[in-house]
């Protein structure tokens, strides 16, 4: 895959206002959106996510879905064996403990240079109107794009007989918009706050991989819902998708920290390609 190359998708003269529902949710208004972030930081607090229904308007909605049916063809597959932690084996412990459990991974990835600069998810990704909401949302002071060439704007695709297993984020939260829904499968299911700094309840964690635990929850998500979920602490997955209609979701990759760029391994894996910028 070529670092340079992009999908031309759309030439379409959207503005922000024709894209984001501001008539639903007015985060264009510092007044008027203060109960609607009241409303995000209550359900981040007690359930771990947001989820903001018919949060694009519905001919953009449209819009960008024909774009991820362009992009998609274009999505880097890979399949993995990997454990919730995103650790190695450790034989050193029992055969049954979580670190041992291993589970197939298997996605796609539309990286941020094949989106062509009149996207419509990158006008979303770069609205500074859509970074200021979700940093007072997440109770930071800036939310930040990441430097990194491929992870900052992704397309996420999941066809037949793809999952995203059990695990957690590596970043404190995530932005993801749904774009298309598999017919089948492809149900985010998660438990908030499974592990502390302090304890990996392990415990937790094998009923969860077994099946075995009724806290686990799930969200069916439907095209135009945008979701702010805190995965650093809170299991979750994406199950298997089954059928011939893909499961696509726009990530929108924001960090607390400035020039924030992956590791050569993680471009590798998701993306199959790396740069200089991440030796």
């Amino acid at each position: 895959m070529n670092e340079k190359v992009s999908i031309k998708t759309t030439k379409s003269s959207l503005q922000i206002e024709d894209i984001i529902n501001f008539q639903l949710y007015p985060i264009n208004s510092f007044s008027e959106s203060q109960e609607l972030i009241k409303y995000c930081r209550n359900q981040l607090a007690q359930y771990g996510f947001c989820v903001l229904k018919d949060f694009l308007h519905s001919n953009a909605l449209e819009l960008v879905q024909q774009e991820s049916q362009l992009l998609a063809p274009h999505a880097y597959y890979a399949k993995r064996r990997c454990n919730v932690f995103k650790s190695d084996d450790d034989p050193s412990l029992p055969v049954d403990h979580p670190v041992r459990f291993f589970m197939d991974r298997s996605n796609a990835f539309v990286p941020t240079n094949i989106f062509d600069s009149d996207s419509l998810f990158k006008k979303i990704y770069h609205e500074p109107i859509f970074k200021q909401f979700l940093a007072a949302c997440l109770e930071a002071k800036n939310i930040y794009e990441y430097e990194d060439p491929f992870a900052g704007l992704v397309l996420n695709i999941l066809g037949d007989d793809c999952q995203h297993p059990w695990h957690y984020d590596r970043n404190d939260f995530s932005i993801l918009l749904m774009i298309q829904p598999a017919k089948s499968g492809g149900i985010f299911e998660y438990v908030k706050d499974v592990r502390t700094p302090d304890n990996e309840n392990y415990d937790l964690v094998k009923q969860i991989l077994h099946g075995e635990c009724e806290q686990v929850k799930s969200l069916n998500l439907q095209p135009g819902d945008l979701q702010i979920f805190m995965g650093k602490n809170s299991l979750h997955r994406v199950t298997k998708v089954f059928g011939d209609t893909q499961r696509h979701t726009a990530i929108f990759a924001y960090t607390t920290k400035q020039q924030v760029i992956g590791t050569a391994t993680d471009s590798q894996l998701l993306f199959g390609q790396v740069t200089s910028k991440h030796q």
